[in-house]
């Protein structure tokens, strides 16, 4: 099984930018790469904050690009985002009966957990997992066939990056979620996005992937803490297969427009900069 990570897309209105960047143009660039290059994945999932300022106006631009997606989509719940304006546009995305915005796929090569961690009452942008939500974590957890490797999805991270001005809006209660991990089963994989940073390491022995922004990204700051710095660094899309006991992500630079040559050429070895590669 294969499927495609993308994240923060922070869509607007039709017609304006964020920072300076056309979202609307990049997720268009990203999903044709994605239909020409991997045609046969299972599906394309977006880790929340679809939308910048939560209006309905920005999640009908956001179908409107994602329209052209030969892949099922998954659409998740960023602290950005708002419930009820995501619901006008998309009434058929996954809800779990309780108001909340997470489901469970069991899949032939794995279990798919998608957790709603917004807090819409926060006066800050940290996450949250009530009752009713790690309860449905602990019940899918539980369920899951011990065959084949779970993987859980969710936009905050539960643990510090480092990364002080993000770290201060991680998972609020993210000791709960962890026990209920500790008495239950950890899964084979966790994925987040919220921090706008390629990161990758073990969370009490759960390996995590943290997904880089579609948009702008959180500079690589670890010392900033009175506002969240920001960047133009390229965006990228996630390539996950999953085969047996195996899981590999590779991540594709989609935006990339430089030269492409041969690593055994050797006029390209010697080239002394960048235009003189051989085309």
């Amino acid at each position: 099984m294969q499927f495609v990570m993308l994240t923060d897309t922070h869509f607007v209105a039709q017609g304006r930018c964020l920072y300076g960047l056309d979202l609307e143009g990049r997720l268009k660039t990203a999903v044709e790469i994605i239909n020409r290059k991997h045609p046969k994945i299972a599906f394309l999932i977006i880790t929340g904050d679809l939308v910048h300022w939560g209006e309905e106006a920005a999640y009908r631009n956001l179908a409107d690009a994602l329209r052209g997606c030969s892949a099922p989509v998954i659409l998740m719940m960023g602290n950005h985002d708002r419930r009820a304006p995501f619901l006008a546009v998309f009434p058929h995305a996954d809800q779990d009966g309780a108001g909340f915005v997470q489901c469970v796929r069991q899949l032939d090569d794995a279990t798919i957990i998608t957790l709603d961690s917004l807090d819409e009452e926060a006066p800050n942008d940290e996450g949250l997992l009530c009752r009713h939500r790690l309860t449905f974590l602990e019940q899918a957890l539980t369920a899951a066939p011990k065959d084949k490797p779970v993987l859980l999805f969710q936009h905050h991270p539960p643990f510090d990056t480092g990364l002080k001005s993000m770290d201060r809006i991680k998972l609020r209660n993210w000791e709960d979620e962890w026990a209920v991990i500790s008495r239950t089963r950890r899964p084979d994989y966790l994925f987040t996005g919220h921090v706008h940073r390629p990161i990758a390491g073990s969370w009490n022995g759960v390996p995590f992937h943290i997904q880089r922004g579609l948009g702008h990204q959180v500079a690589f700051d670890f010392e900033t803490t009175d506002h969240t710095p920001g960047s133009h660094e390229p965006p990228d899309y996630t390539l996950v297969t999953v085969k047996d006991a195996t899981i590999v992500i590779h991540q594709s630079s989609f935006l990339y427009d430089g030269p492409r040559f041969s690593l055994d050429d050797s006029m390209a070895a010697a080239a002394p900069s960048p235009d003189q590669l051989p085309r």
